[in-house]
């Protein structure tokens, strides 16, 4: 949940289909639009991409990959389209376009990449679907009311538009990050012409091969190689002689001498040096039920047994039977909890039938409503360090007796950040150590200290974990650290 994040966030269905809720998505064509509308298309799900996943701001990272994307747009001989490479801050290693230029890798991939030529392979193929229009014809199949509890937002949005912007986005926020898969077809096509592209750029186009080579590898330490798929494979379907094929294409092509942007593999990983594995803390953490925001200095638990999950937009939980959500979003500044009701929307009718009360002795204002669908919710406003955060419990009228008490103690459970909060919040960050000669990985990670095992730093670094290692050879490592806020130096 980002310490800018607002909240009313209401979202149409489009072609573009990218960002959907509990997998819910179907694949499909749509109309043909012109190049304009493709890009207003694209405009506009790049703000939902930054406002619901968030982007990593550091330049050593951003203006790195935009270097390497400038030199491939050059090599695709497409100067009409307004190119646009960003890092998305998603700890799962994926790549994604969406119409009108806009190519993202996310920090769980650049963690993986090993060599320029990996990256460069990754954004060539990115840079292919949009070229070849793929990214228009995906389609988003379903709204969150209608996977959560089988009610369109459209229709709460007509009972309430308030009620509706803040229903309708329950089954996103805990969902994460989900994109509408490729054919294989277009998958096929997007290697060709990525693999060709890089070449003519002159990095090695058979380095995307060796890319999906590591993360098959990764997938397999997966939860000891459960069926479930990476993000990257969910949404790029992978064929059994798919990498073959990229190696047979790499070897027909001809590679422009060209010397790489970061030049030596020091310098490619001194600029993921610090690089956050991994959740990131900034957006606030999960320390078992109980979610705390360093940013924001807040904790508030969710209830038992729920699953959790965290975005900038936003943090939630959804019960076990998925019958009900709580969220808590950032209304936004204000130090006046119905005021903030207002600005969500409520007429001036639901305001009258405002409670006003205190909650961990901050201001606060509660009320609960029902709509004609039989959807029931339960709001809360709190006022704390001049914002005002909403907690938003989500049921069905039928289930609502069940879980009223979990959404009144969720939203009572809001307090500042303890001293001992704030010793609870890590992240995991990449740090560079330098390897003596002969060592293995796991000699190396004992000597720094790491939340990777052995076989995890193996893939992370493209080796074995019997491979010896030359001295000096820069290898990359995870390591636990405090949270630290921006413009503070982190520990080394």
């Amino acid at each position: 949940m980002s310490a800018i994040a607002m909240s009313n966030l209401s979202r149409r269905q489009c072609c573009a289909g990218l960002l959907t809720v509990l997998g819910g998505l179907a694949a499909g064509g749509c109309l043909t639009i012109s190049p304009q509308e493709e890009q207003k298309l694209g405009d506009k799900e790049a703000k939902e991409v930054e406002r619901t996943v968030g982007l990593i701001r550091d330049p050593r990272l951003v203006e790195y990959v935009q270097a390497i994307g400038v030199r491939l747009a050059k090599a695709t001989g497409r100067t009409d389209i307004a190119w646009q490479w960003s890092v998305a801050d998603d700890a799962d290693a994926n790549a994604f376009a969406l119409p009108g230029g806009y190519v993202y890798v996310t920090r769980g991939l650049l963690a993986l990449t090993n060599r320029e030529d990996e990256l460069a392979g990754v954004l060539a193929h990115e840079m292919a679907h949009v070229t070849e229009r793929h990214a228009v014809n995906r389609v988003r199949a379903a709204t969150p009311l209608a996977v959560l509890f089988g009610v369109p937002s459209g229709i709460l949005g007509m009972v309430s538009p308030s009620l509706g912007g803040m229903i309708g986005g329950a089954g996103r926020v805990v969902s994460g990050l989900t994109l509408a898969p490729y054919s294989r077809e277009q998958e096929t096509e997007a290697d060709r012409i990525g693999v060709a592209a890089a070449a003519r750029a002159g990095w090695d186009p058979g380095a995307l091969a060796e890319f999906l080579s590591a993360l098959e590898r990764a997938e397999a330490l997966t939860e000891g190689g459960s069926k479930q798929r990476s993000s990257f494979f969910a949404t790029h379907p992978s064929t059994p002689d798919r990498v073959a094929k990229i190696q047979a294409e790499a070897r027909s092509l001809s590679r422009t001498s060209v010397a790489s942007i970061a030049g030596t593999r020091a310098a490619l990983l001194g600029r993921l040096d610090g690089l956050v594995i991994g959740d990131n803390a900034a957006n606030g953490v999960f320390v078992g039920r109980l979610f705390l925001h360093p940013e924001l200095d807040l904790a508030l638990e969710m209830p038992a047994n729920w699953k959790t999950a965290n975005s900038p937009e936003a943090a939630g939980a959804v019960a076990p039977d998925e019958a009900a959500v709580v969220l808590l979003h950032v209304v936004g500044d204000g130090e006046d909890p119905v005021a903030g009701a207002r600005a969500d929307g409520l007429t001036d009718d639901q305001i009258q039938k405002i409670r006003r009360l205190q909650i961990s002795q901050l201001p606060a204002a509660t009320i609960s409503a029902s709509t004609r669908d039989g959807t029931r919710v339960a709001l809360t406003w709190i006022a704390h360090r001049k914002r005002i955060f909403r907690v938003t419990g989500v049921s069905k009228a039928s289930e609502w007796e069940r879980y009223r008490g979990d959404f009144e103690r969720t939203a009572t459970s809001f307090r500042p950040l303890r001293a001992e909060d704030r010793t609870r919040i890590t992240e995991s960050r990449l740090r560079v150590r330098p390897a003596r000669a002969g060592d293995k990985i796991a000699q190396v990670i004992a000597r720094g200290g790491t939340t990777w095992n052995a076989a995890q730093a193996a893939v992370a670094n493209g080796v074995t974990t019997e491979q010896a290692l030359d001295r000096d050879w820069p290898v990359k490592v995870a390591v636990s650290e405090r949270y630290q806020p921006a413009g503070t130096a982190p520990p080394r």
